[in-house]
């Protein structure tokens, strides 16, 4: 009797949230830029949802916004899914809702370059030509972020573009921003984040490793080799415009 009353008392009392009165946000990117780290600083606001990455292009039934407001109880639904390497002219399609948000995250070219050779060519990395970076900076870093650049200025009401470099450097206040763009009730920025709940960072799904599980911001240290591919790639015309727009140059 007494646990029947207080689970109707509190059914009284939570609010519950329509699916036309949620947010719906994307976060885009390309792969290894950082994205697990922002969507769980993003997640540790109360009123933003954390969730496993969600490939949030397969929504385009015509009720596409109520199936992703009900992937969490939580007002603003965050979806990561960072772009794959035959996405490059594609990504992203957009899921058929209305009044999208997008988080744009960029990272530079040569840390990226770097973490996506050690994914895509696990422990046989070392031996990969040098010429391999050519692809992954100009074919793949280049002409995602010039597609996004084309698709999504940072208006900072519809699109918001952020630097993983200044995430990590400065996390309270670019993660105040965020909060403010998302229309989050949390005002204050922080520099840490829990754990996800009801599933674990892996390797396919998010980054697995030992960074994101120490819940706290970590600026990298940039060794020679990541710095080494800069010099080989920075002059490629394409990178060096993007590199130039995302203020990098």
């Amino acid at each position: 009797m007494g646990d029947s009353s207080l689970h109707a008392s509190q059914t009284m009392t939570t609010p519950i949230i329509e699916p036309s009165e949620k947010t719906i946000a994307l976060e885009l990117s390309t792969m290894r830029s950082g994205s697990t780290l922002l969507k769980a600083l993003m997640a540790a606001a109360p009123d933003i949802s954390s969730l496993p990455e969600t490939d949030f292009q397969k929504f385009q039934a015509p009720d596409a916004a109520s199936k992703i407001a009900a992937l969490c109880d939580e007002r603003i639904v965050v979806l990561k899914r960072p772009a794959w390497f035959n996405e490059t002219k594609s990504y992203p399609k957009l899921p058929n809702a209305s009044e999208v948000k997008q988080v744009i995250l960029a990272r530079d070219v040569h840390t990226s370059t770097a973490s996506l050779r050690k994914m895509a060519f696990r422990k046989v990395e070392p031996i990969i030509p040098q010429f391999v970076d050519n692809w992954l900076a100009n074919g793949y870093w280049a002409a995602v972020y010039a597609n996004l650049f084309a698709r999504f200025p940072d208006n900072g009401s519809t699109n918001f573009w952020i630097r993983y470099e200044d995430l990590v450097q400065d996390p309270v206040q670019w993660t105040g921003k965020l909060f403010q763009f998302l229309g989050s009730d949390r005002t204050e920025g922080i520099d840490s984040y829990p754990p996800p709940s009801g599933y674990d960072w892996k390797w396919g799904s998010d980054d697995g490793g030992d960074k994101i599980k120490s819940l706290k911001v970590q600026a990298p240290k940039i060794p020679q080799s990541s710095l080494d591919i800069l010099e080989r790639v920075k002059d490629l015309p394409r990178v060096s415009e993007v590199r130039a727009q995302l203020g990098y140059a």
